[in-house]
């Protein structure tokens, strides 16, 4: 399943580390913003690893969901780039 995560992290440090981590493993979508597919089981990996970067009192990470029928009717206007098969989770 395709999410989209977005986050608000506080410090620089911490900010560079989860970008990183969502760059290697999704596509960037915005600045703050990472579309990313992610195979059953590794949710919870996924959030895992991203909690271990993040200082939970001061930073905020979502994870939208986008089911299979709401991805095909998203629209993307601009310079278009598609998630990469080599970036599924």
């Amino acid at each position: 399943m395709k999410y989209l995560i977005t986050y608000d992290i506080r410090e620089p440090k911490r900010w560079h580390k989860v970008f990183k981590f969502l760059k290697k493993n999704g596509l960037n979508v915005q600045l703050s913003c990472f579309e990313v597919e992610i195979e059953g089981n590794q949710l919870e990996k996924i959030v895992n690893e991203i909690f271990d970067l993040i200082n939970p009192l001061e930073d905020r990470v979502y994870l939208f969901p986008i089911s299979s029928a709401a991805s095909g009717l998203i629209t993307k206007l601009g310079k278009i780039e598609e998630l990469n098969e080599s970036k599924v989770l």
